[in-house]
């Protein structure tokens, strides 16, 4: 796998689950907040304060969806398209309930797209989980998030 590929590319590729290296997500959500207004796309965005919610619905959130585990169970079990942009969940990953939640959203087999997109500063992913992910850096100081978006 290419060390680093596009936003762009990993939306429209068929991998579910991306790590993007980011020092500036607020940035990244207005990006992708821009993304579902311009092309109806259901976005998520997902905090361990918050839970998950809608991208342009923020108030909104999804009940019993606090928790990494949680929230990936939600995932996973949905039944409709998404891309969910998930924060922090780098210290989660190293439990190995998340990892499962992890594996059953790589392992659905329906026709259901669903991307997780992992947001930190610096991704620590675990040995099992890297063939799977797809990782993107997202530089602040540029315009675009490596040619996309």
């Amino acid at each position: 796998m290419a060390e680093s590929l596009s936003l762009a590319n990993v939306i429209e590729s068929d991998f579910r689950l991306a790590a993007l290296e980011t020092t500036s997500p607020d940035r990244v959500f207005d990006v992708f907040k821009r993304l579902t207004l311009t092309t109806g796309r259901a976005i998520y965005g997902w905090s361990p304060d918050n839970g998950l919610y809608r991208l342009g619905t923020e108030r909104i959130f999804i009940p019993q969806t606090r928790s990494a585990g949680d929230a990936l169970s939600y995932i996973a079990a949905s039944r409709h398209y998404g891309i969910y942009l998930l924060r922090d969940l780098g210290q989660s990953l190293g439990k190995p309930s998340v990892q499962r939640a992890v594996h059953r959203i790589l392992d659905k087999d329906d026709s259901v797209r669903r991307l997780v997109i992992m947001m930190d500063a610096h991704s620590d992913i675990p040995e099992p989980l890297r063939p799977h992910v797809a990782r993107i850096r997202h530089n602040a100081g540029t315009q675009r998030m490596n040619g996309s978006a």
